[in-house]
């Protein structure tokens, strides 16, 4: 079996991780990589390359490959990078917004608990941001990256906020605009009011009703948009909270 970049990238990482190279030192030579895996110089590189986006190691030209210690927001950004090696096409698509929904999900559910005024206000912010922007998908993309990220935040745990910038984040970013943009992102700011009355209330019963709702129909959105169909069904929340109350 030949063996692919993939796997290359992978046997460093693990050296990497190990201690066996350790931070500050170069790796090994295309030639050596080359005899080592028995592989081209193009593989190699597209190894180097996969982890480069790792952020495992850095290059300068005119030097071999040094590796580094990455921050936690780094290191899920590499993760999220060598990610979309393994997780291409819809099938992949779906096991990562199956993902976010999990994520999202347990997110939500501790905010109904213990988000305090502070949080809520980001949150409201936020929705302010998108109802500003309801005409403009790449202004309300960026609001709304910023209403989830405040759910995000909510627990205080650095990991939850590195997992939605690595994979939350990209997901959104990576979506076509949806053909009827008002009428989409209008429907998703009423959601988001939505999930936040919820929160208010301490009704985690409803902030998750409402999260489902708001999860699914965008990614339905985006499936019958990449199948070429139009039937959209709505399923409209129940009462927002409105920028002023909270």
């Amino acid at each position: 079996m030949a063996t692919e970049a993939a796997d290359i990238a992978k046997a460093l990482a693990e050296e990497i991780h190990s201690g066996v190279i350790r931070a500050g030192e170069m790796i090994a030579s295309e030639r050596d990589l080359c005899e080592r895996f028995k592989v081209g110089r193009t593989v190699v590189r597209e190894a180097i390359t996969m982890l480069e986006g790792m952020k495992l190691i850095e290059q300068r030209k005119g030097f071999r490959p040094r590796v580094v210690t990455p921050t936690l927001a780094q290191a899920m950004a590499g993760a999220a990078e060598a990610a979309r090696f393994f997780f291409r096409g819809s099938e992949g698509n779906a096991h990562l917004e199956q993902a976010r929904f999990f994520l999202e999900m347990s997110l939500v559910r501790y905010a109904a608990q213990y988000a305090t005024q502070a949080q809520l206000g980001k949150m409201l912010a936020a929705i302010d941001d998108c109802e500003r922007a309801i005409s403009s998908y790449p202004q309300f993309r960026e609001a709304d990256l910023r209403f989830h990220r405040a759910i995000a935040e909510v627990p205080g745990n650095p990991i939850f906020v590195a997992l939605h910038d690595a994979f939350v984040d990209r997901l959104m970013r990576r979506r076509e605009a949806p053909r009827d943009v008002v009428t989409h992102n209008q429907r998703s700011n009423s959601e988001h009011r939505a999930i936040v009355t919820a929160l208010v209330a301490r009704d985690e019963a409803e902030a998750v009703r409402v999260l489902t709702v708001h999860l699914s129909r965008n990614y339905a959105t985006y499936m019958r948009q990449a199948l070429g169909t139009e039937q959209l069904v709505a399923t409209e929340p129940r009462a927002a909270v409105s920028p002023s109350e909270g």
